[in-house]
Protein backbone atom coordinates (compact mmCIF):
# COMPACT_ATOMS: atom_id res chain seq x y z
CA UNK A 1 0.00 0.00 0.00
CA UNK A 2 1.14 3.36 -1.03
CA UNK A 3 -0.05 7.08 -1.24
CA UNK A 4 0.38 9.68 -4.10
CA UNK A 5 2.33 12.94 -2.92
CA UNK A 6 3.84 15.77 -5.84
CA UNK A 7 7.14 16.87 -5.49
CA UNK A 8 7.41 20.55 -6.50
CA UNK A 9 10.55 21.29 -7.77
CA UNK A 10 11.31 25.24 -8.93
CA UNK A 11 14.16 25.95 -11.02
CA UNK A 12 15.66 29.45 -11.35
CA UNK A 13 15.04 31.33 -14.69
CA UNK A 14 18.36 33.44 -14.77
CA UNK A 15 19.18 35.91 -17.90
CA UNK A 16 18.78 35.14 -21.63
CA UNK A 17 21.46 36.11 -24.34
CA UNK A 18 20.05 39.60 -24.84
CA UNK A 19 20.59 39.75 -20.42
CA UNK A 20 16.46 39.90 -20.32
CA UNK A 21 15.15 37.50 -17.17
CA UNK A 22 13.85 34.38 -17.70
CA UNK A 23 11.30 33.48 -15.25
CA UNK A 24 11.70 30.69 -13.27
CA UNK A 25 9.85 26.94 -14.13
CA UNK A 26 7.89 24.93 -11.29
CA UNK A 27 7.47 21.31 -11.89
CA UNK A 28 5.27 18.98 -10.08
CA UNK A 29 5.95 15.22 -9.93
CA UNK A 30 3.91 12.33 -8.32
CA UNK A 31 5.96 9.69 -5.95
CA UNK A 32 5.01 6.83 -4.26
CA UNK A 33 5.36 7.36 -0.55
CA UNK A 34 5.27 3.69 1.22
CA UNK A 35 4.09 5.32 4.05
CA UNK A 36 2.88 8.84 6.00
CA UNK A 37 2.90 9.06 9.57
CA UNK A 38 1.52 12.28 10.72
CA UNK A 39 3.73 14.78 12.74
CA UNK A 40 7.44 13.28 13.51
CA UNK A 41 8.34 10.44 15.41
CA UNK A 42 10.41 10.97 19.21
CA UNK A 43 13.66 10.23 17.59
CA UNK A 44 12.77 13.42 15.03
CA UNK A 45 11.11 15.47 16.89
CA UNK A 46 13.79 17.80 18.12
CA UNK A 47 14.24 18.52 14.32
CA UNK A 48 11.63 21.12 14.70
CA UNK A 49 13.07 24.83 15.49
CA UNK A 50 12.49 28.02 15.49
CA UNK A 51 8.17 28.31 14.20
CA UNK A 52 8.77 25.25 12.56
CA UNK A 53 6.36 22.06 12.57
CA UNK A 54 7.13 18.77 11.27
CA UNK A 55 3.42 18.15 9.64
CA UNK A 56 4.16 14.81 8.51
CA UNK A 57 6.67 12.21 8.16
CA UNK A 58 7.03 10.44 4.70
CA UNK A 59 8.83 6.95 3.56
CA UNK A 60 10.40 6.46 0.90
CA UNK A 61 11.83 2.93 -0.65
CA UNK A 62 13.18 3.19 -3.03
CA UNK A 63 14.94 6.44 -2.68
CA UNK A 64 13.29 8.95 -5.13
CA UNK A 65 15.03 12.16 -7.04
CA UNK A 66 14.02 14.87 -3.67
CA UNK A 67 16.62 16.98 -2.29
CA UNK A 68 16.05 19.43 0.56
CA UNK A 69 15.06 22.49 -1.87
CA UNK A 70 12.20 20.62 -2.93
CA UNK A 71 8.67 20.64 -1.59
CA UNK A 72 6.07 17.95 -0.91
CA UNK A 73 2.46 18.55 -1.30
CA UNK A 74 0.86 15.81 0.68
CA UNK A 75 -2.44 15.66 1.60
CA UNK A 76 -3.29 18.95 0.06
CA UNK A 77 -0.34 20.87 2.12
CA UNK A 78 2.51 22.22 0.12
CA UNK A 79 5.83 21.69 2.69
CA UNK A 80 9.08 22.48 2.56
CA UNK A 81 11.11 19.03 3.31
CA UNK A 82 14.45 17.39 5.40
CA UNK A 83 15.85 14.16 3.89
CA UNK A 84 16.95 11.90 6.44
CA UNK A 85 18.82 9.53 4.11
CA UNK A 86 18.44 5.84 5.42
CA UNK A 87 20.83 2.43 4.16
CA UNK A 88 20.57 -0.93 5.32
CA UNK A 89 23.07 -2.17 8.17
CA UNK A 90 23.07 -5.81 6.83
CA UNK A 91 24.90 -4.62 3.53
CA UNK A 92 22.30 -5.47 1.10
CA UNK A 93 22.70 -1.98 -0.57
CA UNK A 94 18.73 -1.27 -0.22
CA UNK A 95 18.10 2.49 0.50
CA UNK A 96 15.33 4.62 1.66
CA UNK A 97 14.53 7.67 3.00
CA UNK A 98 12.87 9.36 5.66
CA UNK A 99 11.59 12.83 4.70
CA UNK A 100 10.40 14.99 7.29
CA UNK A 101 7.46 17.81 6.05
CA UNK A 102 7.49 20.98 7.38
CA UNK A 103 5.47 24.24 7.76
CA UNK A 104 6.82 27.52 9.13
CA UNK A 105 4.94 29.22 11.84
CA UNK A 106 5.36 32.04 13.89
Amino acid sequence: MSETVYRIRTSPGGLDSNNDPIPSTETREPLQAKAIAPGASRRNSSMARNGDSIQYTAYFMPAPDLTDDDQLEIRGLVCDVRILDWRSAFGTGRRGLEVLAVIERG
